[in-house]
C-alpha cells in the first residue's frame, strides 16, 4: 500500500459547519492534489459523534479517515497525530482553512525535506517575516518561534520521529507542545512563516481559562525546557517578554475590549506574578489598547 506524504490531523469536537470549511478547502479548493499524496484523519472526541455526519458529504474521497477517540480535551491533539499513517504527520486546526495552492507548498516541502527530516513549524505569517527560514539549533529556533511552539496548527513532526517517542508525559492543555520538545536535538529546524491557511472565526470562543494557560501552563513548559538546557535563561526570558507584551494584551484585548472572546479569566492577576514581573497586570492592560493596530498593521502586511 502507497504510503502518502502527508497526514492533515485534526481533532474535532463538534462545530461541524467550520469542519466542513476546512474539508471543503482541502478537497475542492486544492482539487488538482492528489489524493494518494495525503490522508486527512479526522479524531472525533465529541460523544455525540456530530461531524461524523460528514463522512457522507465527502464519501468520494477515500483518504479521508475518520476515529472517534474517548479522550479528554485537549488530549485529543495527541490522539490524531497517533492515526496518521503518512511520512509527516500535520496537527491542524478544525477551523484553519487551507488557501488555494497552500497544500501544494506544504507537499512541496515535505517532499524537500525527507531525506533530512528537519521540524517544520508552519506560523501562517503571525511572525511577520512572510518566508522560510532554516534553524540549526532548538536555541534559535525556540527564539524566533517564541511563544507560537504553542500553537497547535503549526506542529507536525516526521512519524518516525514521532513513533520513536518513549514515556512522553503530555501536558493535557498543550499536549502537542509536550511532543515538540522532544525534539530539541536535532541538526535542523524550519519556520515558514509564509501565509498558507485562513483561520475561521468562532464567535465567542472560550471552554477553558485561557489566562493561566498563558501564565503558568506554558511558561511551566518553557521553564522545563531551560532546566533540561534544551534552551538558555536568555531564551525562556525572551519568550516571557513576547507573552507579556504581544500574546496577554490580546487576550485582554478580545475578551474584555472586542467582546469577541469568553475564555475564563480566574486567577489572572495572581498568576501573573510567578513568572512575570510586578506591574504586569498594570502592563497588559495598557498595551492590551494598541492590540487592534498591530493587527492591522500584520495584515497590512500580508496583503503587501
Amino acid at each position: 500500500m502507497m504510503v502518502p506524504l502527508l497526514s492533515i490531523c485534526i481533532p474535532c469536537y463538534g462545530r461541524i459547519e467550520y469542519v466542513r470549511n476546512t474539508l471543503n478547502s482541502i478537497f475542492k479548493d486544492n482539487k488538482d492534489i492528489s489524493i494518494t499524496d495525503y490522508e486527512v484523519i479526522i479524531s472525533d472526541n465529541d460523544p455525540n459523534q456530530s461531524v461524523k455526519i460528514l463522512l457522507e458529504e465527502f464519501k468520494d474521497y477515500n483518504n479521508l479517515k475518520y476515529y472517534y477517540t474517548e479522550c479528554e480535551g485537549f488530549m485529543n491533539s495527541f490522539h490524531a497525530l497517533t492515526y496518521g499513517t503518512g511520512y509527516y504527520l500535520k496537527l491542524h486546526n478544525s477551523q484553519a482553512k487551507f488557501k488555494k495552492e497552500a497544500l501544494n507548498v506544504i507537499l512541496k516541502e515535505i517532499k524537500q525535506e525527507k531525506e533530512k527530516q528537519g521540524l517544520i513549524f508552519y506560523t501562517n505569517a503571525l511572525l511577520g517575516n512572510l518566508k522560510c527560514v532554516e534553524y540549526y539549533s532548538f536555541e534559535s529556533f525556540m527564539y524566533n518561534l517564541s511563544y507560537w511552539s504553542s500553537w497547535s496548527n503549526g506542529f507536525g513532526i516526521w512519524k518516525t520521529q514521532f513513533d520513536n517517542i518513549k514515556d512522553i508525559k503530555l501536558n493535557k492543555l498543550f499536549p502537542h507542545t509536550s511532543i515538540f520538545i522532544t525534539q530539541y536535538n536535532l541538526p535542523r529546524y524550519i519556520i515558514n512563516d509564509k501565509p498558507l491557511f485562513e483561520i475561521q472565526r468562532i464567535h465567542k470562543r472560550g471552554g477553558h481559562n485561557k489566562f493561566k494557560a498563558f501564565t503558568i501552563d506554558y511558561p511551566s513548559i518553557i521553564e522545563e525546557c531551560t532546566q533540561k538546557g534544551y534552551i538558555s535563561k536568555q531564551c525562556q526570558k525572551h519568550i516571557l517578554k513576547d507573552i507579556l507584551y504581544n500574546f496577554l494584551p490580546s487576550l485582554i484585548f478580545n475578551k474584555y475590549i472586542a467582546r469577541i472572546e469568553t475564555f475564563e479569566d480566574k486567577g489572572f492577576k495572581q498568576n501573573l506574578k510567578i513568572f512575570f514581573p510586578k506591574n504586569s497586570y498594570a502592563l497588559v492592560w495598557c498595551l492590551s489598547f494598541i492590540t487592534p493596530f498591530k493587527i492591522i498593521y500584520r495584515k497590512i502586511r500580508v496583503l503587501l
